[in-house]
């Protein structure tokens, strides 16, 4: 990882490659227009739900997954009056409900004339919402876990931004038993929900 945007090192081709086979996956997806997409879709945004329970189920059962959990749901109140967090949890919103995207006008382009929008909105908010805090407990009890076989707090585990996804959250699972299998399903998931933010239906 390089320390910033202006330091741009050098074209690493194992990723120009990866980058191209996403493109034409996101090609193949889309190359019978709305009526391929939209089966595509059905998949990429049921799958990663899938995923999700299967690592609580298996998080859970970890040892120091309960701290992790204790550490997610304790709040600390004074970070309330902290800019930064309410910047970032703004950013999130924003990043995860994707207003003004494209995505979201386009699909709204398909919509009946009578659709009830408001009921729309709210429902998409709050499985948005309920998505965020489920994932939490996936998160936190691997992190708990994580934080249990280094032998220090969970909050000296945690990562800011992409840190976590990509960073602390692959290095608890490599310490879990047969990291290969619980890698390949959380790098599929991530995969499957870039899809999903690429592919219409």
């Amino acid at each position: 990882m390089s320390s910033g945007w202006e330091e741009y090192g050098e074209i690493r081709w194992q990723l120009v490659i990866c980058l191209f086979v996403a493109w034409v996956i996101v090609a193949v997806c889309l190359i019978n227009g709305i009526q391929s997409s939209g089966k595509v879709v059905y998949f990429t945004a049921l799958f990663p739900y899938l995923v999700l329970l299967i690592f609580l189920i298996y998080g859970a059962m970890l040892p120091g997954a309960k701290d992790g959990v204790l550490f997610y749901l304790t709040p600390q109140w004074e970070r309330l009056a902290s800019v930064g967090v309410w910047y970032q949890a703004a950013a999130q919103v924003f990043y995860s409900l994707g207003p003004a995207f494209g995505g979201l006008l386009t699909l709204a382009s398909f919509n009946r004339f009578n659709n009830n929008c408001q009921r729309d909105g709210i429902v998409v908010g709050l499985s948005n919402c309920m998505t965020s805090f489920f994932a939490g407990f996936v998160i936190y009890s691997v992190v708990g876990f994580m934080a249990n076989e280094l032998g220090v707090e969970v909050k000296h585990v945690i990562r800011d931004g992409t840190g976590l996804a990509f960073v602390a959250y692959p290095d608890a699972v490599a310490r879990m038993p047969v990291p290969q299998f619980w890698a390949f399903l959380f790098f599929f998931m991530l995969v499957t929900l870039g899809l999903d933010s690429q592919v219409l239906p």
